[in-house]
């Protein structure tokens, strides 16, 4: 019997891991390509690749930086990631995240990274890095011209990650504010590129890193960034709001989510706050007709599903109703079993 739209069920969303959009031309775009047209000079390619990158991102129209020209040092990176470790590498525990931020951020650090919840808990001597379109928030964040011009006048760098940008709508960021220090993107999601990783980062000066490194002694990974820059001629800027916006809107009707700003989650609205849901499972097989495991919680790797979540825990004590909150993660690796606290509050009402 064949799998129909209508017998994809709400258990099958994502909830744990709410991967980003793939299809299968991408695939075959790939498989598709001549060796013949592989670059004839692979050291002077990386300036070919930059230049091309830099086209497609300026010419979204539903997703935008504004300033990037003002940046005068660009890099190829392996994806945004590649950033975020040098980051991590050259200021350590300086580093400082919102709460709820990319999950890499604490595993890099042992979860001991800082978290905050309100711009003035950054303080002189940390190093801001934030996903931007926002991973907790698919766009922007609230009071974050405040936050900018907080971290301008006690000297606090802001590194902005940029993996959302070819995924998402209704985002508009001028990039020319001083306390802005990088912007990095990569195609991994925007042209499902996550295996090949590779992207741009932009600086308004040069950084001694391996980045840099890099990319001034021509260690270029230049088989990917040819696939990059065959996969953005093809597949263009605003991929996905600009062929499946319509789809994307029915799959969160029938699911009775709320529109994001990112075309694979969902907003679900409940008693315990809003969540994201991932949308890759419907909003895939409503384009090419294809049942996605991945997409779901049972596709999730070996790794992934040894990690349990444990997100709200309540417990009354007495009439004057003490909360008890917990967020524990168990990180359970070969023999090792990692337990950390993120947050205990307790709230009296």
């Amino acid at each position: 019997m064949n799998m129909k739209y209508e017998d994809i069920t709400f258990d099958m969303l994502g909830t744990r891991r709410q991967r980003p959009m793939y299809l299968s031309k991408f695939t075959k775009f790939r498989q598709n390509l001549s060796m013949n047209d592989y670059p004839k000079d692979p050291h002077a390619y990386t300036e070919v690749f930059l230049k091309e990158i830099d086209a497609w991102i300026n010419a979204h129209k539903h997703v935008k930086y504004t300033g990037l020209e003002t940046f005068t040092r660009r890099d190829a990176i392996l994806g945004t990631t590649h950033q975020l470790d040098e980051l991590h590498q050259l200021y350590g525990a300086n580093i400082a995240t919102y709460k709820g931020e990319y999950k890499y951020h604490r595993r890099l650090t042992d979860f001991n990274v800082k978290q905050i919840t309100h711009y003035k808990d950054l303080k002189p001597g940390d190093v801001f890095i934030v996903s931007y379109p926002s991973c907790i928030t698919t766009g922007y964040h609230d009071k974050f011209d405040l936050l900018l011009d907080y971290c301008d006048e006690y000297d606090i760098p802001v590194h902005i990650d940029g993996a959302w940008f070819g995924q998402c709508r209704n985002f508009d960021f001028d990039v020319t504010h001083p306390a802005v220090k990088s912007v990095s993107l990569s195609l991994s999601k925007a042209l499902g590129m996550g295996s090949q990783r590779i992207g741009i980062r932009y600086t308004k000066e040069k950084t001694v890193g391996p980045i840099s490194i890099m990319n001034d002694f021509a260690y270029a990974n230049v088989s990917d960034m040819w696939l990059g820059v065959e996969a953005i001629k093809y597949f263009g800027p605003d991929y996905w709001w600009a062929n499946y916006g319509d789809l994307y809107s029915k799959v969160c009707k029938d699911f009775n989510l709320g529109e994001t700003n990112s075309i694979h989650v969902g907003w679900l609205t409940d008693d315990n706050g809003t969540h994201q849901f991932g949308v890759r499972t419907p909003l895939r097989f409503l384009i090419e007709g294809k049942f996605d495991e991945r997409g779901t919680d049972k596709g999730l790797n070996k790794i992934e599903k040894e990690i349990i979540k444990c997100s709200v825990v309540i417990h009354r004590v007495g009439e004057d109703k003490v909360y008890i909150f917990f967020y524990i993660e168990y990180c359970k690796i070969n023999e090792y079993v990692y337990d950390k606290c993120c947050s205990f509050n307790i709230l009296t009402c």
